[in-house]
């Protein structure tokens, strides 16, 4: 019987996580031929996702549960899932239902039965989403696409099952500022992707908001891309030869044809136009150079308060 890890991570998930595992169980139980279990990932909640955690634990068997010291974010929750995976298959989901567990038959016959190594989910629509918000949504993927080496279709999500081989290989990318939409694309493999239209979630409250989707953006450009700094320097070599041609036109007005040169308006456009590129060059250098020094400091992921893969453990041990 083939095995199959189901990883969650869960951020004040209090409201439905119990309801997740339930609605879950159903097309669970729909597919004997295969043997799931639960990783639940508690990012550090403020509500008592934990306590449900423990009792879901206690009241199912297949579900095991990590429990941070404090909120890393959910790239550090799933990296912690995969580190405790042992199964053939793995699926990464959220656990607010928008990830519909449905889609499991689907995503088996990809991986199980027409060799893909992974099946991974994207959404041609959703429900409820402003146009503001699904207009920077395309705006990013095609960015991205343009700018980085990785490639995802509009929509891409995480919602995803991999085989063994492709989960120990995302394992070995062990940087501190994660974007998995990258890095499950930059390791390669075979992917087949399915579509599905998303609904708003019914219980519980979404904790992205556009600031924190608009950094999520910036860290996926960022670590997969050195296309900021090249735009920099393009635009510095545009300027200069811009500046160059003026200077020449400046000094011929003004010495053959004895014309005054500019004056007051001219200056200042100039001044604060190279201003604004400088204080935007700095910027983007800042932010690779942040990177870099977050990296260096090798600070681990995330950091575990409670789990019970400890008590899997001790039962070992006290086997042998």
């Amino acid at each position: 019987m083939k095995t199959i890890d189901l990883v969650v991570p869960c951020y004040n998930e209090e409201e439905g996580l119990e309801n997740f595992v339930l609605e879950t169980n159903k097309v669970i139980d729909s597919l004997p031929e295969y043997s799931f279990r639960y990783i639940l990932v508690n990012d550090g909640s403020r509500d008592k996702t934990y306590l449900i955690m423990k009792k879901l634990a206690a009241r199912f068997s297949n579900i095991k549960y990590i429990s941070f010291s404090r909120n890393f974010g959910k790239e550090a929750a799933m990296y912690a899932g995969l580190q405790h995976t042992t199964a053939d298959y793995v699926v990464v989901m959220d656990a607010d239902l928008q990830h519909p567990p449905e889609i499991f038959p689907q995503m088996l016959q990809a991986v199980d039965v027409e060799g893909y190594d992974c099946c991974a989910t994207k959404r041609d629509e959703r429900e409820g989403e402003s146009f503001f918000r699904g207009f920077f949504s395309k705006i990013f993927f095609k960015l991205s696409n343009k700018l980085t080496d990785v490639k995802n279709p509009y929509g891409a999500m995480d919602y995803r099952m991999m085989s063994r081989q492709m989960v120990d290989s995302i394992l070995e990318l062990s940087e501190v500022q994660r974007f998995s939409k990258g890095i499950f694309s930059w390791v390669g493999f075979n992917t087949k992707w399915v579509s599905f239209k998303t609904v708003d979630r019914k219980l519980g409250k979404t904790t992205w908001s556009f600031g924190s989707l608009f950094r999520y953006a910036i860290d996926g450009i960022t670590c997969f891309s050195v296309a900021p700094l090249r735009f920099t320097a393009v635009m510095g070599a545009i300027i200069f030869i811009v500046s160059l041609i003026y200077i020449m036109i400046t000094l011929i007005q003004t010495l053959f044809l004895g014309i005054t040169t500019p004056g007051y308006v001219t200056t200042l456009c100039a001044v604060l136009f190279l201003g604004g590129i400088t204080e935007m060059s700095i910027g983007i250098l800042g932010e690779y150079i942040g990177r870099i020094y977050m990296e260096s400091k090798k600070r681990p992921i995330y950091i575990t308060k409670f789990s019970n893969f400890e008590d899997e453990n001790n039962e070992e041990k006290e086997e042998n």
